[in-house]
């Protein structure tokens, strides 16, 4: 089963601040989206952290004129917050922090500098998996 909000709650009570914070959930929904998951994880098997394909998307989200935001990206607490997040979202597939690693320029972040990155672990729990394949166009 995905992780839910509610699970990202539960795991880091200190993040307690934001359990009915709609920017979050917003945030959590986003990064709990299959496409979004599986870059996450091709980051990380590429040894990069799994915040750097999605780093810019959240940076936009919170710096959206038309949107007030009681949370900022200028806070080092929300930022953590969005990295434990990413924990939570990983780990029914078995990914678990592996290191800190600096954001690849490339992608030119503003707010987050450094992030985890992850690795599969086959001791680790799993609910989920990412299923790739090739399959025949019948016409």
């Amino acid at each position: 089963m995905l992780a839910t909000y509610n699970d990202f709650i539960t795991q880091n009570p200190n993040c307690r601040k934001f359990e009915n914070d709609d920017d979050m959930q917003n945030i959590f929904a986003f990064l709990s989206q299959d496409f979004i998951i599986v870059q996450m994880i091709d980051a990380s098997e590429a040894g990069k952290p799994a915040l750097a394909p999605v780093a810019v998307n959240v940076e936009h989200f919170f710096a959206d004129p038309n949107k007030s935001h009681d949370n900022s990206l200028d806070d080092n607490f929300t930022k953590q917050a969005v990295g434990l997040m990413i924990k939570t979202v990983l780990e029914p597939f078995g990914y678990t922090v592996w290191k800190q690693k600096d954001l690849p320029k490339s992608i030119n972040a503003t707010k987050f500098q450094s992030a985890s990155t992850y690795r599969f672990d086959v001791l680790a729990p799993r609910s989920m998996k990412i299923v790739k394949r090739v399959e025949e166009i019948i016409s």
